[in-house]
């Protein structure tokens, strides 16, 4: 697996664009969230914390999904048909990826907790920065594998819609764009349900002072397991459908 994970990150250094995707327009949102919520006289120093996690995951979100959107043209150059010759087994693969699309997500989970220090001022207490950093990066691991088995069962006229479709919807439902609590609760009660929403409270716990909650884990471990499951399902239909062309 080693092997193919250093690929694979050799890739991801060749796609820049990602940078805009997943750093600049999350940090634009937050810049112009945390404002609006000085214009509706909420507390500041609490918005720019609470949307601090929320960008940050929203981005590392988005760099997942659309970096496994590039399964589209492995398919198309033959990648896959050459991977199906190793000795790689279709779960290594999955998870070899997974891994190594991982990397996308680190980065702007640090340029977002950088910005809401130098441009808001927020202050945790290192414990808090030790525990948030790691949950907002490692507990993205669920959307690397939704944005692989996307990635294998889409073709190259539905992979860009159904990404920005998904990435959109869980991150509006999970509460990454506005709290549950300005929902209708029929709304909030899906919200709390869905993958973002606990991977995000994880941190925002956190970083109000608290620790995760019990839900939390359990419901984003149950994800991780769904999405593997779909994640190596669409791999292995990828595989099939090569071997009958």
């Amino acid at each position: 697996m080693l092997p193919y994970i250093r690929l694979e990150l050799r890739r991801l250094a060749r796609t820049p664009g990602l940078l805009i995707f997943t750093v600049l327009m999350p940090l634009v949102s937050y810049v112009l969230f945390t404002n609006i919520s000085t214009l509706t006289g909420q507390d500041k120093s609490v918005a720019a914390v609470y949307t601090m996690v929320s960008m940050a995951g929203y981005g590392a979100i988005g760099g997942l999904l659309n970096y496994a959107s590039g399964l589209v043209i492995d398919r198309s150059v033959g990648w896959l048909r050459q991977l199906r010759l190793t000795p790689l087994p279709p779960v290594k693969v999955v998870l070899s990826k997974g891994l190594a699309a991982m990397a996308a997500g680190l980065l702007p989970v640090l340029a977002l907790c950088l910005a809401a220090v130098l441009i808001n001022g927020v202050r945790l207490h290192a414990w808090q920065w030790l525990a948030v950093l790691p949950l907002l990066w490692a507990g993205a691991l669920p959307f690397a594998l939704l944005g692989l088995g996307l990635g294998y069962l889409a073709t190259s006229q539905t992979a860009a819609p159904l990404n920005l479709l998904v990435y959109l919807g869980l991150s509006i439902l999970g509460g990454l764009w506005l709290p549950l609590s300005l929902m209708p609760s029929w709304v909030a009660s899906i919200g709390r349900l869905l993958p973002t929403y606990a991977y995000a409270d994880m941190s925002w716990r956190v970083a109000f002072g608290g620790a995760p909650s019990l839900g939390d884990v359990v419901t984003l471990l149950v994800w991780l397991v769904v999405f593997t499951g779909l994640a190596a399902f669409g791999y292995r239909r990828s595989v099939r459908r090569i071997a009958v062309l």
